[in-house]
Order: structure tokens, then C-alpha cells, then sequence
């Protein structure tokens, strides 16, 4: 997703990835990627991974556990009151747990949906991004 992002909006884009092995794949990827050069990977565990004062966007991929969810979100909001900005955050695959997490967190606002049930077989709820939003997005 790292290097689709970057490639079509041209921004930077950070990895974070805890599994090794997940990591070195992507480090391989990086090599031959087009848009490698806007693209790094972090191998951190994401509860201590520190959230740069200018990253706008971020992207989750069913990545974990709610408590681990709390933690993540306790950095962003970090990064925000540090720099205030519009902030945007895409998950994709969502559970309820993650769901009920979100609408409650302090200071996100539930901005969107977008159902992606047509990209496979079956008729799974779970198939769809939702986007949050902190801070105000202009629109």
C-alpha cells in the first residue's frame, strides 16, 4: 500500500511493520519499486512508534488488537497537539471492537465510508475503509 500511495499522490509514505519477516519483504519490494525514493519502512512495534509532526494521512490494514488501537491513536493525537493540523485516518477490514473504539476516541469524527464488498467473493460486511477525521479537514 506504501509504494501504491506514493506512487499515484506522490506523497512520503512510512511502513511500520513489527514482523520480521513482513519487514524484510517490503525492504525487497523497496528495491525495484517505482516510487521507492518517497517510501521508508520502520521496524517498530506501532505502540512506540512515534508519529511525525507533519504526517496527515494514515492508512491501517486490520494491523491489530483494540488495546494496541489505543495506543496508536494516544501517538497520533500526541503528534497533533504538537502540531494541530487536519489529520485523516483510513482503516480498511474494520471489526466492531475497532468500530466501537473509534467513534468513542477523543476528538475523531467518523467522516466516511466506502464499501469494497465488489473487490471479492461473498458478501462480507467487514470489506469496506472507513475514514475518520481529527482536527477540521477542508473540504
Amino acid at each position: 500500500m506504501d509504494f501504491f500511495l506514493s506512487w499515484q499522490t506522490r506523497c512520503q509514505s512510512v511502513g511500520i511493520e513489527y514482523d520480521e519477516r513482513i519487514y524484510e519483504n517490503a525492504q525487497k519490494n523497496k528495491e525495484t519499486a517505482v516510487s521507492s525514493g518517497r517510501v521508508s519502512f520502520e521496524k517498530v512495534d506501532a505502540t512506540e512508534f512515534v508519529v511525525p509532526d507533519q504526517a496527515d494521512r494514515m492508512y491501517f490494514f486490520n494491523p491489530f488488537s483494540v488495546e494496541i488501537l489505543q495506543h496508536v491513536i494516544a501517538r497520533i493525537l500526541e503528534s497533533y497537539y504538537r502540531n494541530m493540523r487536519p489529520i485523516q485516518l483510513f482503516f480498511y477490514y474494520p471489526s466492531d471492537d475497532y468500530i466501537a473504539c473509534l467513534m468513542n476516541a477523543e476528538g475523531l469524527q467518523f467522516a466516511d465510508e466506502i464499501d469494497c464488498k465488489d473487490l471479492f467473493p461473498g458478501e462480507n460486511q467487514r470489506e469496506r475503509i472507513v475514514i475518520f477525521e481529527l482536527g477540521e479537514i477542508a473540504g
